[in-house]
């Protein structure tokens, strides 16, 4: 699989797990909020988590997920999908730094948060340096 195809996937795949994260806390946020040992109080709590896990996961998934079927917003896809995760990873380190480590599976996803953000840098730097070579 040559590097246009593996960029196209990872947003693919990044962009469509959003949307299904994102569906799951507009369905009920207590479905996935169970998995840290947190529940929804009342309705504005329910209403933060279907808004803000629900309804802007779906949109920004979907958006990365753009990049998939179309080249010219392939990088704009891209950077979104890195300030989504780098924005989630500040947030937790933040959160970290303040109040300490919270549950192994948040943390978890701090991890997967980094990495994405890295292959996300990659694939941003990579690709300018395709389009060079190809020129020469």
């Amino acid at each position: 699989m040559n590097q246009e195809n593996i960029h196209r996937y990872v947003l693919l795949l990044t962009g469509v797990t959003l949307v299904l994260i994102g569906v799951a806390y507009c369905i009920d946020p207590n479905l996935l909020l169970a998995r840290y040992e947190l529940s929804v109080a009342g309705a504005s709590e329910d209403n933060m988590y279907r808004g803000a896990y629900g309804g802007l996961f779906i949109t920004t998934g979907a958006a990365i997920a753009y990049g998939f079927f179309t080249k010219t917003f392939r990088q704009a896809s891209t950077i979104i999908a890195l300030l989504f995760m780098g924005g989630f990873a500040l947030g937790r380190i933040a959160s970290i730094l303040a109040l300490g480590i919270p549950h192994q599976q948040i943390v978890g996803l701090l991890v997967f948060e980094i990495v994405s953000s890295a292959v996300f840098i990659w694939l941003l730097i990579a690709q300018p340096i395709k389009k060079a070579a190809e020129q020469s």
